[in-house]
């Protein structure tokens, strides 16, 4: 068996499971979850739930074979010790663990009877597995009213998806150590591009900060600001980001997930923040799909348009 250990937001959520997910069908395996960490986890709600998901959850037979290290309560470890010398037991699971963080090929070899530990933030970690992971990822419930009516408002048109993460990016010290506050320049760089390309567009923003967007993101091209859910209802937002034809994402996994979720059109743009770490401290290199523009294109594009206006 496979057993993936879900713990932070619901992109990181989804990374944990598509992970698990790819290694169990690649080895003949049965994927399990284990979202024992949620027990004393106040940062974010357990999420993935939402979604049609195929796994089941950990069994406690099976409990007794996860590394205790990973068991949330002290009547677990108990038990974890115990269980050792129970007749038939089978052992603890090694533990594959993402360490340090980003892509490795050596991640990716097969075995049997895994606990996977880590965050998995890459295409390459669940390489051909798009169209898998959109059955997976298919809402549970019946969306609210709004969501339904601004789906296929978005599916109507030549729609783009913008998220802008700002909270605790800006707020909190920890936070930006490591990630990059995506000024509006990275933001009117995407959508000058993609208007360059495309016409007639219709912009919807995500966001956690509306008013610094309406005061900052004015590139000509009105947009409308989806505020009818909150963090409870985040599943909603991500269905929605996925409806949009056109995306432009925030360094941010659940924008990452929409974007990826979304359906393939042979016009469709996703651009993506690069770097998407500050430099020197994680690595970010495999957080872009293949056929995603990255920030760094675009500006490599404006460098050439320059030197060859200067010659």
């Amino acid at each position: 068996m496979i057993v993936t250990r879900l713990i932070g937001g619901l992109g990181n959520q989804l990374f944990q499971y598509a992970f698990g997910h790819s290694l169990a069908r690649s080895t003949y395996q049965t994927l399990l979850i284990d979202d024992s960490a949620f027990i004393d986890y106040r940062l974010h709600p357990l999420a993935i739930d939402h979604f049609t998901i195929s796994a089941s959850r950990l069994s406690d037979a099976d409990r007794s074979r996860v590394p205790g290290k990973f068991l949330r309560t002290p009547v677990g470890r108990a038990l974890d010790k115990v269980s050792r010398f129970v007749p038939g037991y089978q052992g603890v699971l090694p533990v594959r663990r993402e360490k340090p963080f980003g892509f490795r090929e050596s991640l990716l070899a097969r075995e049997s009877d895994l606990y996977l530990d880590g965050y998995w933030q890459s295409e390459k970690f669940f390489p051909g597995l798009r169209g898998s992971l959109r059955e997976e990822f298919q809402l549970r419930e019946q969306p609210s009213e709004t969501t339904r009516r601004l789906s296929a408002q978005m599916k109507s048109e030549n729609s783009v998806a913008i998220h802008v993460r700002r909270g605790d990016y800006v707020t909190s010290a920890k936070a930006k150590q490591i990630y990059r506050t995506l000024d509006a320049d990275y933001y009117r760089r995407c959508l000058l591009d993609l208007a360059a390309h495309e016409t007639d567009l219709k912009l919807y923003l995500f966001s956690n900060d509306v008013p610094w967007c309406e005061s900052n993101l004015d590139v000509g091209i009105p947009f409308t600001p989806v505020q009818h859910t909150d963090g409870a209802t985040a599943h909603e937002d991500l269905h929605l980001i996925a409806q949009c034809r056109h995306v432009v994402i925030a360094n941010s996994t659940f924008s990452w997930w929409g974007a990826y979720l979304g359906q393939l059109h042979p016009a469709r743009r996703v651009y993506y923040p690069e770097p998407w770490f500050h430099p020197g401290t994680l690595d970010g290199s495999a957080m872009g799909c293949d056929d995603w523009i990255s920030e760094a294109s675009l500006e490599e594009q404006s460098s050439l348009k320059s030197s060859r206006r200067a010659a």
